[in-house]
């Protein structure tokens, strides 16, 4: 199973927020969002669907292409993951970069 605290806390940090605020747009405090990065609690479905619709981004997906063994993977299916995995970087670094952060 794929730890997301990691992809998590890019996330929020490519979008600019603090745990504070991206707690508050997720509806949760920052406590709880503090574990979910540290992999100390795993959010609920409910809440994934929320940071998908916050952050318009798949954590799953986005975790596995960042974190993930693409060696694992099927020989066909790995070039077109690791570009995947490149495209959304490039994307939240750009949406790092229009941010100011």
């Amino acid at each position: 199973m794929l730890k997301l605290g990691n992809t998590i806390k890019y996330v929020r940090e490519a979008k600019g927020l603090t745990q504070r605020a991206a707690a508050d747009v997720l509806g949760v405090s920052d406590v709880h969002l503090c574990n979910l990065e540290h992999d100390k609690a795993r959010p609920s479905a409910d809440l994934l669907k929320k940071m998908q619709q916050e952050w318009d981004v798949d954590l799953y997906v986005l975790s596995w292409c960042l974190h993930g063994d693409i060696k694992r993977l099927p020989k066909a299916v790995r070039r077109p993951m690791g570009q995947l995995a490149e495209a959304w970087r490039s994307e939240l670094e750009r949406n790092r970069i229009l941010k100011g952060t």
